[in-house]
C-alpha cells in the first residue's frame, strides 16, 4: 500500500516537475527568437544598416518591442521617483530612455559575429518570478559579450524582459541608481533629471 502511494507521488512530482520546466522553457524560447532576429535582420543586413541609422533603429525597435516593454522598464529605472511624477513626465522619460538606448546600442549589434552566437540551456533559477537565460556572443572585434536575460511571464502568458546583465553588470540596478544621482545633482527636480538623464544616455553612444 505504502509502495503503491509513493509511486503514485513521484508521478504527480514528475508530471508537476515538467510542467514547471516547460513553463520556464518558454522564456528561452522567447531568447532564442529574439536573438535568431538580430542575427537575419540586423547582422546579415549590417553593411547597409552601418549607412542608415534610422533603419537600423527601426529594426532594431521592431525587435526589442516584442520582448521589452520599455513602460516597465522605465518605471524600475525611476524607482522611487516614478511615483511622484506626472503622467506626461512618466511617457517622457519612458520615450527619452527608449530612443536613446536604440540609438547608443543598435549600432553596437552591428560587431556582432552571427555564427558565434550561443543561447545557453538553462541552468539553476533562483526564487521569484524571473527566468534567467544566458546567451554567449563573439564579437567581430574579437571581444566576448555575457548577457544575463531576466525573463518574467505575463498575465497573457508572454515573455518579456524584466533586467538585463552583461559582462556581470547589471544594467536595471546601475540605470536606477544613475537617475537617483541626477535626481540629487537637479535638487528632486523631475523635469531637469529627465533632461539630464537624455543627456548622460546620449553621451554613451
Amino acid at each position: 500500500m505504502l509502495k503503491a502511494f509513493l509511486n503514485v507521488f513521484l508521478a504527480f512530482w514528475v508530471l508537476g516537475s515538467s510542467s514547471v520546466w516547460a513553463g520556464v522553457e518558454g522564456a528561452r524560447d522567447a531568447v532564442v527568437s529574439m536573438v535568431e532576429s538580430f542575427r537575419t535582420d540586423i547582422v546579415a543586413d549590417k553593411e547597409t544598416l552601418a549607412k542608415d541609422p534610422v533603419l537600423l533603429e527601426k529594426r532594431v525597435d521592431n525587435i526589442l518591442s516584442k520582448i521589452v516593454d520599455f513602460d516597465d522598464f522605465s518605471k524600475k529605472v525611476m524607482g522611487k521617483y516614478y511615483r511622484r511624477a506626472t503622467p506626461e513626465q512618466r511617457v517622457r522619460f519612458a520615450n527619452v530612455t527608449k530612443d536613446t538606448l536604440l540609438k547608443t546600442y543598435g549600432s553596437s549589434l552591428l560587431d556582432i559575429d552571427a555564427d558565434r552566437i550561443n543561447v545557453l540551456p538553462l541552468g539553476p533559477q533562483g526564487r521569484g518570478n524571473e527566468t534567467k537565460v544566458e546567451v554567449d556572443f563573439k564579437m567581430d572585434s574579437g571581444g566576448e559579450l555575457n548577457i544575463a536575460f531576466y525573463m518574467e511571464e505575463t498575465k497573457s502568458g508572454a515573455w518579456m524582459l524584466s533586467n538585463i546583465i552583461i559582462n556581470n553588470i547589471n544594467f536595471g540596478l546601475t540605470f536606477r541608481k544613475q537617475f537617483g544621482v541626477m535626481m540629487q545633482q537637479n535638487k528632486n527636480n523631475i523635469e531637469d533629471a529627465i533632461s539630464a538623464w537624455k543627456e548622460s544616455l546620449a553621451k554613451k553612444s
